[in-house]
């Protein structure tokens, strides 16, 4: 839009659009502007387009509409306006601040503004106005902090030590009033007990900046000690360097902590005692455990250890008698052997020692009986007269296919009572090597006895064979299982692991024994042994009626038992779990449904 200014009339304006602050002419009469230079605009936001020939009202450019109500009213009394601060609204919404400056024209027909944008100066103002109101607060902030403070706080000049300032906390800390403190320095005061502690403060602050958490020990007005811990900082205070420094008393705390601590020791000694008369009564619940187990396995033993003692005096009898006919036999077997040529006498001695050399085999009942014929038939083809009975102790003797393949020798021992002089001197043999079963199996009973009444809860475990510890428990249970129980032995690997021996025979019998019991030493026990890349694993599983579902959580509970009264402690389980567990750094767990249980104890490898 063209200005509408007369062409008399724009001498006001020569210099009107090139003027560096912003101005502008409105029409009194209209309120419509009829000129705005760039400057003016910009402030607006707006081309001078959008402004010619608007009002203000149009343009909305009031934040406050009071601010225009204010300027017309100076200008119809006074006629001008000057240095008037108005925020105005650009197009996009935002805030500028303009010193505005107007003044009426033209016999009254115009009004010239101007006015300079003083937005960023006015946003120093304000942060100016703001950073002073907060350094007010923060001076006032540290000053209610130094003087309320109840920790000792004190200020003072970081050259020559002397104070500046102390609050009244530090005055009650080093018994000092404020003036005999003001001014001096705390070696002036001898406050403290030793030139190293200030010495070694100010050389850590020196070199940080600042420390925290020093301890030292000053002294009072009056002579007495006291323990404090220090915080310290260097600042910039009045226009030099400050040291700030926090005192705290800890002097009361520090003689409780000393009296913390002896009683803490005190206490200690009480515990380890009371720990230590609960270990012997651990050990010795574990021992009466063992015992009452020990005591179930008496009679089985003793009973184990009578039948190969009772073997062992059996044959030993037979041999003393037989003994006593020594030179008789030696008569018999002269005669006999004299009746031979001496070819035919080394043949039959060869005979003889490769028979003996025999290892006894045995058969089942049909195979026995068809030997028994052929042994006869050939005795009576023969004509051996004792036919029946030589056949039944060559059966006996286990010696029966080595004659069958032999018949040659029978022929040449037909007329002589040579063969039953041999099968008498064979049946001594076999009578001593029972005698040699019947001392390993005893010496077993015995090693296994041994090895579980042994009690050691030794500190230090020791390589340990498994396999060899449960072999122990079958050992000692085998009286009692071998009138109605199946043991399956499934020794899939024979590791050695790092542990208690006495400890882990311990576990086994527990849990053999349970599963016995569960059985009514009717069943199948089936005790497996396994190898993973990490531990050793053994399950116990039995074919009894299995575990009830209420009991399940509560069969490791000390002393909780189904068992009829005097028959068990409880502790079985318990000890059982806290020796997998803790000693050996193992698992425990189980399954049970009807008609089976089995536990698997895992155990890491060597």
């Amino acid at each position: 839009m063209e200005s509408s200014l007369p062409i008399s009339d724009r001498i006001w304006f020569t210099s009107f659009s090139e003027s560096p602050i912003g101005m502008a002419i409105t029409d009194l009469q209209t309120g419509l502007y009829v000129e705005a230079n760039e400057v003016y605009c910009q402030w607006l936001g707006r081309k001078r387009e959008e402004v010619i020939g608007k009002t203000t009202v149009d343009l909305g450019i009031y934040s406050n509409l009071s601010d225009r109500d204010v300027i017309l009213s100076k200008l119809k009394t006074d006629g001008f306006v000057l240095n008037f601060e108005v925020p105005l609204v650009t197009k996009t919404g935002e805030t500028v601040t303009v010193l505005f400056s107007g003044k009426i024209v033209e016999g009254g027909k115009y009004l010239l503004s101007a006015g300079q944008n003083i937005t960023a100066l006015k946003e120093k103002e304000n942060l100016a106005n703001a950073l002073q109101k907060e350094l007010k607060i923060s001076k006032e902030l540290f000053e209610s902090v130094f003087r309320l403070n109840p920790a000792a706080v004190s200020l003072s000049n970081a050259e020559t030590g002397r104070y500046d300032d102390v609050n009244e906390a530090y005055c009650r800390l080093i018994g000092f009033s404020r003036e005999e403190i003001i001014g001096r320095t705390s070696h002036d005061l001898n406050i403290w007990i030793t030139k190293l502690d200030r010495a070694r403060l100010m050389a850590e602050v020196q070199k940080k900046g600042w420390s925290t958490g020093m301890e030292a020990s000053i002294r009072m007005k009056s002579g007495e000690i006291r323990h404090v811990v220090s915080g310290n900082t260097l600042l910039n205070h009045d226009g030099r360097i400050t040291l700030l420094a926090i005192l705290i008393d800890i002097t009361e705390a520090k003689q409780n902590k000393e009296a913390l601590e002896f009683a803490v020791k005190e206490r200690t000694k009480e515990l380890n005692r009371i720990l230590e008369d609960l270990q012997k009564t651990q050990d010795q619940l574990i021992l009466s455990e063992k015992m009452a187990t020990l005591g179930q396995l008496v009679a089985s033993v003793a009973h184990e250890i009578n039948n190969p003692l009772a073997a062992i005096s059996a044959f030993s009898e037979q041999l003393q008698n037989r003994l006593t006919g020594f030179g008789e036999r030696l008569l018999e077997i002269r005669q006999c052997m004299g009746k031979y040529s001496d070819s035919d006498a080394d043949e039959i001695i060869r005979w003889i020692t490769e028979l003996f050399q025999v290892k006894p085999k045995t058969h089942n009942f049909a195979e026995t009986r068809k030997i028994k014929k052929n042994l006869e038939s050939l005795f009576h083809s023969t004509g051996i007269d004792t036919a029946y009975d030589l056949a039944d102790r060559i059966v006996d003797l286990g010696v029966s296919d080595y004659i069958l393949e032999n018949t040659n020798f029978v022929l040449k021992l037909k007329n002589t009572p040579i063969l039953s002089i041999i099968l008498n001197e064979l049946h001594a043999l076999r009578s001593i090597e029972s005698i040699r079963l019947a001392v390993e199996r005893t010496s077993k009973i015995v090693y296994s006895l041994k090895n579980y009444g042994r009690m050691d809860r030794g500190s230090v475990k020791i390589p340990t064979n498994v396999v060899e510890t449960i072999e122990t428990v079958l050992t000692l249970y085998q009286n009692k299982m071998k009138s109605g129980i199946e043991c399956i032995r499934l020794y899939n690997a024979n590791p050695v692991v790092s542990g208690y021996p006495d400890e882990l025979i311990q576990i086994w019998t527990n849990l053999i024994y349970n599963a016995l019991q569960a059985m009514q030493f009717k069943g199948k026990l089936t005790v497996q042994v396994e190898e993973t890349n990490t531990d050793v694993e053994v399950s116990i599983k039995d074919n009894g009626p299995g575990i009830p579902t209420p009991i399940q959580k509560r069969i490791f509970e000390p002393f909780y038992t189904t068992k009829e009264k005097g028959e068990g402690t409880g502790l079985g389980l318990g000890i059982v779990k806290q020796s997998v567990e803790e000693r050996h750094k193992g698992q425990i767990r189980f399954y049970s449904e009807p008609g089976q249980t089995v536990f698997i104890v895992s155990i890491p490898k060597l």
